[in-house]
Order: C-alpha cells, then structure tokens, then sequence
C-alpha cells in the first residue's frame, strides 16, 4: 500500500493500521537499533505517575500552510482534554527530545512520510506538531497502564508508531467509533518496528493494553513514537521566540 492509497483509506474510514509502514520510510541498515537507543534515557513523566510509570520526551513543530516546518522548543505541554484518571492536570513541563534524535535521519524521513500521508487532509490551517517518545514501564507483579481507557486526545490526526517492547505480555491497541465497548473496529497488538496506525482522533476513539511483565525477574517496557497534529488559528500560528 503507498502513501496515494494510505490518504484514501484514511478518507473513508478515518484510521489505517499498517504493519509495513517501516517500508514506506525506508529504514536503512543500523539506523533502526540507533533509534530505537534514544528510549533509553527517556524522563519520568511527573504528572502521571500516580496513575502509571510513563517516561516520555517531547519534540515540536508548527506547520504553516504553505507545508513549512519551524521547531517549537517550548516544553510546557498541556493537553486539549481532561482525562478520567489520577493524574496532576494543567500544565506539564516536559523534556525535550535530545538533539540526536532530532537530527536522526530516520526521525525526518519518519516525520516526511506522516506528513505525506496526512497532507491531503489538512486544509489551509497552521498546525501543530506534537512528538512524544513514550516508554510505559512495568516492574515484578505489577502492571503499568498505557492509555485512560477508550479516549480522544483532542487532536486532529495521530500517528501510533510501534518501537519496541521487553519482557511484556501482548499489549493490545484498539480503534472504536464511540466510547461504547461494542464499537471497536480495531483491536491487535503491535509487535513490528514502526508499525502503524492512524486514527482521526476528531472522529474515532482509541485504547492500549496495560503494559505487564511476561517474568517477574526483569522489567518490562513498552516503546511509543506518537506523531500528533492539532489545527491552530493564524494567530497562533508561530510559537514565540
């Protein structure tokens, strides 16, 4: 499937899972490992940590609407929603990426791709881009849980990019059309590098499994990229220097 035939599906169903995305990117040899090495030294996210053990960075762009890309370093991240859980709302000062992983070459042809798949979607507005590396780590007995339930971010587009996983049991990601169990559309787990799945987050809804160890004797981690674009008045359209 190209990317022509991506942005169609997208069209009519409003989310696309693709196990072979990694082939549309264009990995080359050793660029995988080297990547995946910047979840190691991830930071624990604050906010969340009464309801799970999440580490997670944050890299950010604004795209304009003539497709031009220009970073945003501000690490103060709040989301467009509030969620049903127990966590420290508001504001949430991150860590911003670390510059290899900004640089990489897999990290910009990934981001090109997202961002040909999503072009015909995205109208004549600015854009925000959001990138979260995430980790949700379990340890001995416990189990650490991935997602708030069945939710919206209160985005526009996210993209679900598998990583990686160790010592986990099979996580499972699902796709609903409402907030109701009986309206899932999509419901497997993710085990290649960079698989994909899209959703419109306007239109559908979306969960994952509780991270949980396969063997008590060693940790157990889960490895996200998620690529998210939310629209912005004009006015807002350029972050501040």
């Amino acid at each position: 499937m190209d990317i022509p035939t991506i942005s169609a599906h997208l069209r009519e169903h409003h989310y696309c899972h693709r196990p072979d995305f990694g082939e549309l990117v264009g990995v080359e040899a050793g660029q995988e490992q080297s990547f995946r090495a910047y979840w190691a030294n991830l930071v624990c996210d604050e906010a969340f940590k009464a309801y799970t053990h999440r580490e997670r960075r944050i890299l950010r762009y604004r795209l304009s609407p003539s497709r031009q890309l220009q970073i945003d370093r501000s690490t103060a991240f709040k989301s467009p929603v509030t969620y049903a859980v127990n966590y420290r709302q508001g504001v949430n000062h991150l860590s911003y990426s670390e510059e290899g992983f900004i640089e990489h070459p897999l990290m910009r042809k990934l981001l090109a791709t997202d961002l040909a798949v999503i072009a015909p979607h995205l109208g004549e507005q600015s854009h925000t881009i959001d990138i979260h590396q995430f980790r949700v780590r379990a340890d001995a007995q416990a189990c650490s849980p991935t997602t708030s339930g069945i939710h919206q971010d209160g985005l526009d587009w996210v993209f679900m990019h598998f990583i990686g996983e160790h010592n986990t049991q099979p996580v499972v990601s699902e796709v609903f059309t409402s907030d109701a169990e009986h309206s899932r559309v999509l419901n497997l787990p993710m085990t290649r590098f960079l698989e994909t799945i899209v959703i419109n987050d306007r239109g559908l809804y979306h969960r994952a499994g509780d991270v949980r160890p396969k063997a008590a004797s060693t940790p157990a981690w889960r490895d996200m990229l998620l690529v998210s674009l939310r629209s912005v008045p004009d006015d807002q359209a350029v972050p501040p220097a």
